[in-house]
């Protein structure tokens, strides 16, 4: 039989716990971030996310189902039995696990939202050493090739079709992890005193306005 509601009467970490043990697809939709979700369940795995058409990889899965976690507008419906047409992103996440990954994620989000750096900040790569954290390896292993070259937040969301804040956060902990690095700007070169442009200056001011000393006036 199929379920169906609204988040703002049953959140998708009440809905987790229940779908680990059934097989189906849960159709998530009128997000206000995102396009149709869909997630499909086997055995006590999501094995496949669909954004829209868009199959997920397991670093954008667990972005999406962090911000449906704490959507409260939205509806949803799920299907028993469904499965997906093709499936070639397979992600075999534990849902159980999945879920305190995902908590715990937004967890330490709280906690350093104040010191995310800048959404233009550019940083690039300090280190060759992965992290151990599966969920910051699996950014520092799809965000490199970005990082090599230089990289903000802003361009990587985009480039890697993550959630802005989700990107903020994970240069902020490979930033802790001295695997990356921000660019910082170069000083403007000031003239040397004895360039040619300061000595034309000199000339114009003493040729205008004189010498520095005092002039005596004779009365």
């Amino acid at each position: 039989m199929a379920i169906f509601g609204n988040l703002n009467h049953m959140s998708l970490s009440d809905l987790l716990p229940f779908l680990s043990s059934q097989q189906g697809a849960l159709e998530i939709f009128n997000l206000e971030r995102h396009p149709g979700v869909t997630m499909y369940f086997n055995e006590g795995m999501l094995t496949c996310l669909y954004l829209g058409n868009k199959e997920a990889d397991a670093l954008l899965a667990r972005s999406i189902v962090g911000e449906i976690l704490g959507a409260r507008k939205g509806a949803f419906e799920f299907l028993p039995q469904a499965r997906p047409r093709r499936c070639s992103q397979l992600l075999n996440m534990r849902v159980d696990r999945l879920l305190v990954s995902v908590t715990t994620t937004q967890d330490e989000f709280a906690q350093v939202r104040e010191q995310l750096p800048h959404p233009k900040t550019v940083f690039k790569i300090a280190g060759q050493t992965a992290p151990q954290d599966s969920r910051i390896s699996d950014f520092w292993q799809k965000a490199r090739s970005h990082l090599q070259a230089g990289a903000s937040s802003e361009q990587l969301a985009g480039d890697l079709g993550m959630p802005l804040d989700h990107v903020r956060f994970y240069l902020h902990r490979l930033r802790q992890l001295r695997a990356v690095e921000p660019v910082r700007a170069r000083p403007k070169t000031v003239p040397a005193s004895g360039s040619a442009a300061s000595r034309l200056l000199g000339a114009l001011k003493r040729r205008f306005f004189g010498t520095n000393k005092e002039k005596v006036w004779s009365h």
